[in-house]
């Protein structure tokens, strides 16, 4: 806790001292957009980068303790904004980490995420070192596909692939598929909204076995995450899935 007590209030009051001059937010309830229950400054995510790399105070330190430091705000830290700077920290320094060491040290992260802003960011992270070591990340992910907490769920999914386009190299498409068919029928919004998400992405990657598995599962694949399933797909395939969803119906 001391690198928390240490480093902690400065952080706060930097932020909150940000909110005055920050004009981007463009939404009149951020809080209520992002869903969470942490406390909420209120800040765009411009301003919130921009004070992450002008935090000479923190950066100025080397990466172990700096790590040492986020890592003690993300276990503590009740501040929103404050989480945020923790995931942009190991964003941005992903690459100066050995991949095993930043997940040993990343993978409790998720069981504090409670909205889905933070949750993506972390996917992001998890994603990239999935692709460097999946031998490590892809048991985690299995295990988090059948957790309790939604948002252990909701990150076996995004984690596979996040954004395809930043993707080098990719899992076997039957280890995607695995982890999306178990989730098909969760009951729980967010989780579905990564379902959608994730069979878009794997679309992009492997587009005749993804068509495969729409046809399979046309039925199984509920409205929240049909949209985002089918965005990419061709006018014609799309319009061939709604008119066998709505016949099953």
């Amino acid at each position: 806790m001391q690198h928390y007590q240490k480093y902690h209030p400065t952080l706060v009051k930097k932020l909150q001292a940000a909110k005055v001059s920050d004009k981007k937010t463009g939404f009149k309830d951020l809080k209520k957009y992002i869903g969470t229950q942490y406390d909420f400054i209120g800040l765009s995510v411009p301003k919130q980068r921009e004070l992450y790399r002008t935090n000479e105070t923190i950066q100025a330190l080397s990466l172990p303790k700096q790590m040492r430091i986020w890592q003690e705000i993300w276990q503590h830290s009740s501040c929103y904004e404050a989480l945020a700077q923790a995931l942009f920290f190991v964003l941005e320094n992903r690459e100066c980490f050995d991949a095993e060491e930043l997940f040993t040290q990343t993978k409790k992260w998720v069981s504090r995420i409670d909205n889905w802003a933070h949750s993506d960011a972390l996917s992001d992270l998890y994603a990239s070192l999935l692709e460097k070591n999946a031998e490590l990340v892809y048991p985690q992910l299995k295990i988090w596909n059948q957790s309790k907490n939604l948002w252990e769920r909701r990150q076996s999914l995004v984690s596979l692939l996040e954004y395809s386009r930043k993707r080098k190299k990719v899992l076997p498409a039957n280890s995607l598929f695995f982890l999306i068919k178990k989730l098909l029928h969760d009951h729980e919004y967010y989780v579905q909204k990564g379902v959608g998400w994730t069979l878009r992405e794997v679309g992009n990657v492997y587009p005749n076995e993804t068509w495969i598995f729409l046809q399979e599962h046309y039925a199984d694949i509920s409205s929240i995450a049909f949209s985002a399933a089918v965005e990419k797909l061709p006018a014609t395939k799309k319009e061939f899935l709604k008119k066998l969803r709505k016949k099953s119906k």
